[in-house]
C-alpha cells in the first residue's frame, strides 16, 4: 500500500464522517444523546472506509497510470519548453500580484477577478514563451561533427562480393583509404545468413574479402548514421559528403552514382579492358550451358564471364567443344562475343550434287 492509498483511505473516512455531520441536520435524522451522534458519525466512517476499499485500487491504479503518461509526455519535451513555461509562468504571476494591489482599490473588484487576471496572463505568456523557446535553450546545439575520413574508396556490396577487389588492393592499384560503410556490413550479415544457398555463399564469401582486406591494405569502417532511405542512396550520401569514390560492380548503381556527381570505379569494367580482346577468327573452347535465344543457339561463358552465343551448338550442351569467333559486340555491362562451331567452318564445301 503506496502513500497514495494511505490518502485515499483517509480521504473516504472523512467523506463519511462529514456525511453524518450532514445528516444531523436533517429534522427527522438529528437529535438524540451526544454519545448516540458521535456513535452515527463513527458508522458512517466506517462505511466511507468500506466503500473506499471496494474503489479505490481501480481509482489508485487509474491515477497511478495518468501520473504516469503525465511524466512520459513531460519528459518527451524539450528542455527549453519546460524552462519558458516556468520563466513565463512566473512573470504572469508577478505582474497579476502588481495589478491585484493596483486594482484593488476599486470598488466591486473581487479575488474571481484576480484569478483571472492571473489565468490570461499565465497562460498568455506561457504560450508566447513556448513559441520562441529557442531563446530559452541552456546549451546551444552543436553542429554535427566534420567527418574524419575525406576521400578514400567506399565499397558497396556488389564488388565485395566479387572478391576481385581484395586481389587489385594487394597490387597497390587502390589508393587512399578503403572504406566499408556499416550499411554494405548489414547487407552482407543477412545474405551470410540467409536460408538461400547462393545469397548465403555471397554473403560470407562479401564477408571474408572484407576480412582479406582489414589484415592486408587496412580497411575501414565508416560510422555512418542509418535511414529508411535505400541503401545504394545512403552510400552515395556519404561517399559524396567525404568526397570518396564508389567502387562498385552494379551498372545500375554506377549510372545513379553520375546523378549524384560521385566518381565511380568498376573492378568488372577494368578486368574488361586488362583481358586479351578475343577478336573474329579467333578459336578456344567452351563449354555449352544453356540454350541461346534463337533456335539451336548454345550458349558458353568465359573465365572472366564474357559470354558466348555459338550456332548450332545446343545438341552439345554440358560438352566443351572448339568455337572460333565470329563477331564481337560491346554492350554497357561488357562484351558480347558470338561464334560457330569449328568444325563446321573447317568442312569443305560441298560440291553441286553431293548429298548433305
Amino acid at each position: 500500500m503506496n502513500l497514495l492509498q494511505l490518502l485515499l483511505y483517509a480521504l473516504f473516512a472523512f467523506a463519511g464522517y462529514r456525511l453524518g455531520l450532514m445528516l444531523e441536520s436533517v429534522p427527522w435524522l438529528g437529535g438524540g444523546p451526544e454519545n448516540l451522534s458521535n456513535l452515527n458519525r463513527l458508522y458512517l466512517g466506517v462505511v466511507g472506509l468500506l466503500v473506499g476499499f471496494l474503489l479505490i485500487p481501480r481509482l489508485a491504479h487509474g491515477l497511478e497510470r495518468r501520473w504516469e503518461a503525465v511524466r512520459a509526455w513531460f519528459k518527451a519535451l524539450p528542455p527549453e519548453v519546460g524552462v519558458a513555461v516556468t520563466v513565463a509562468s512566473g512573470l504572469g504571476l508577478l505582474i497579476s500580484v502588481l495589478l491585484t494591489n493596483l486594482l484593488n482599490q476599486i470598488p466591486g473588484f473581487l479575488p474571481i477577478h484576480s484569478l483571472i487576471i492571473a489565468a490570461v496572463l499565465v497562460m498568455s505568456l506561457s504560450a508566447f514563451a513556448v513559441v520562441n523557446r529557442e531563446y530559452f535553450r541552456l546549451v546551444r546545439p552543436t553542429p554535427p561533427p566534420t567527418p574524419k575520413l575525406r576521400g578514400g574508396k567506399v565499397l558497396d556490396t556488389s564488388v565485395l562480393i566479387d572478391g576481385r577487389i581484395a586481389d587489385v588492393a594487394e597490387m597497390g592499384f587502390l589508393e587512399g583509404p578503403l572504406l566499408a560503410p556499416r550499411q554494405v556490413l548489414r547487407e552482407l550479415q543477412i545474405f551470410s545468413d540467409s536460408p538461400d544457398p547462393q545469397k548465403r555463399a555471397k554473403g560470407r564469401r562479401g564477408l571474408d574479402t572484407l576480412e582479406r582486406l582489414k589484415l592486408t591494405v587496412g580497411l575501414e569502417v565508416m560510422e555512418t548514421q542509418e535511414t529508411d532511405d535505400p541503401v545504394d542512396d545512403q552510400i552515395l550520401s556519404e561517399a559524396k559528403k567525404i568526397g570518396a569514390m564508389l567502387v562498385t560492380n552494379d551498372h545500375a548503381l554506377a549510372q545513379l552514382s553520375r546523378i549524384y556527381g560521385v566518381r565511380t570505379l568498376s573492378i568488372q569494367a577494368l578486368a574488361s579492358v586488362l583481358r586479351t580482346p578475343l577478336q573474329q577468327g579467333d578459336q578456344l573452347s567452351i563449354t555449352i550451358v544453356k540454350e541461346g535465344k534463337e533456335p539451336g543457339q548454345g550458349v558458353g561463358y568465359l573465365e572472366d564471364g564474357t559470354m558466348i552465343v555459338v550456332d548450332d551448338a545446343l545438341p552439345y550442351k554440358g560438352k566443351e567443344i572448339p568455337v572460333v569467333i565470329t563477331q564481337a559486340i560491346q554492350t554497357q555491362v561488357g562484351r558480347l562475343l558470338f561464334g560457330k562451331l569449328q568444325s563446321v567452318l573447317e568442312a569443305p564445301p560441298l560440291r553441286k550434287g553431293e548429298p548433305h
